[in-house]
């Protein structure tokens, strides 16, 4: 669960190109707080043309050597931040260490374009500039804006959405979309390195009529977004997820997920098969899941099995007051006894605005004997104030 290196290079371009777009004109908003993710690339009915894009070829001059924000069509910028104080208590041989530090957990900020059929969207995710363990990044170890998602898409009748570039992955954005509560964790299928949130590749996704779930394939390199493509092999990525009882108002939230991704990572080509399964509850008030992954092929040792088991449930009561508890246990090795991450964690939050959420959070993290050893620092308590805001 390391972070790779990022090239200097693109990371500026990036950060420039976000600076250039978010200065375009924009008329909308992107979805309120507790809408479920964008990212997720659902379908959406088509925005009407309003007027004709200037894509024609200039007549007796050279086209702009970059066509970006020439065609005169309006596209919507979104901002999400995420920002916490964090206190860290460790058990230690010697007893216990604490230590506290702000940080960032997520900024990310969006443009999309939509006219009638066609679609595109960029994200910028801030990270900082050296890899985990690294002494030196950009400029130390700054602040620096990457690509999450870059893509371009075409839309069909309010049920078919079709992708292409750096795309949402099919389970992480189903996953943190049903708990709609990110501010606290990463998903733990994402944390465990058995999955990435996005990828370079394409998507297709249908919507099943009347709302009774949908079905996506995924098509992908397999090394994640923050990675390029190390060997000849492609990931196949299968999901769907049906709501039987979508003709009955107060059992629609009921659903069942599965997912399952045929794919490989790494010079070595290891393999890199999961499989997913969960029963979800997406309601407004309540929602929650229990969901488990077995993994064939951890990292570099494509031989290794892992085992995952997550639940949570977020509940509102009231108007704007907002309780969410998770819990997770990773098997990291099924062929190794006492290697096993458990953590719990829960929050109570207040929405102060629409857009804007203030939670305070705890969590206790177990790990057992070879885990601890293998994992220094997670025997832990963490208490963290967090704030989100999006628009």
């Amino acid at each position: 669960m390391t972070r790779k290196p990022r090239s200097t290079l693109a990371t500026s371009l990036a950060a420039c190109a976000f600076a250039l777009a978010i200065a375009t004109p924009s008329h909308a908003d992107e979805p309120a707080a507790l809408s479920p993710p964008t990212s997720a690339a659902k379908p959406a009915p088509a925005t009407p043309p309003a007027t004709k894009p200037a894509t024609d070829a200039p007549l007796g001059r050279p086209a702009e050597p970059t066509a970006a924000g020439t065609t005169g069509l309006v596209v919507k910028p979104g901002v999400e931040v995420i920002a916490e104080y964090q206190l860290r208590v460790t058990r230690t041989a010697a007893g216990s260490e604490w230590f506290h530090t702000f940080e960032l957990p997520r900024a990310h900020g969006s443009i999309t374009g939509e006219y009638g059929p066609a679609r595109a969207r960029i994200v910028l995710e801030a990270v900082r500039s050296a890899s985990e363990g690294a002494l030196l990044g950009v400029a130390g170890d700054s602040l620096v804006f990457r690509v999450r998602e870059a893509s371009a898409g075409f839309r069909h009748g309010g049920w078919l959405a079709i992708d292409a570039g750096v795309v949402p992955t099919l389970t992480v954005p189903e996953l943190d979309g049903t708990f709609a509560m990110r501010a606290l964790a990463a998903s733990p299928a994402e944390r465990a390195g058995l999955y990435a949130p996005a990828d370079l590749g394409a998507t297709a996704r249908a919507l099943f009529p009347d709302g009774y779930g949908f079905v996506a394939i995924a098509a992908t390199n397999g090394e994640g977004y923050t990675g390029p493509e190390r060997n000849r092999g492609k990931n196949l990525e299968v999901a769907v997820e049906v709501h039987p009882l979508a003709a009955f108002e107060t059992a629609r939230p009921i659903g069942l997920f599965a997912s399952y991704v045929a794919g490989s990572s790494g010079v070595e080509k290891a393999r890199a098969d999961r499989v997913t399964g969960a029963l979800v509850w997406q309601g407004t008030r309540l929602r929650g899941a229990v969901a488990i992954t077995h993994a064939w092929g951890v990292g570099a040792d494509g031989d290794r099995r892992s085992l995952l088991v997550d639940a949570f449930l977020r509940a509102e009561p009231v108007d704007r007051l907002i309780f969410g508890v998770r819990g997770f246990s990773w098997l990291r090795d099924l062929a190794t006894s006492s290697d096993r991450v458990t953590e719990l964690t829960g929050a109570a939050g207040y929405r102060i605005a629409d857009p804007l959420e203030a939670f305070l959070a705890v969590a206790r993290t177990f790990p057992e004997a070879v885990a601890k050893d293998a994992l220094p620092g997670l025997d832990r308590w963490t208490l963290r104030a967090i704030a989100r805001a999006c628009f």
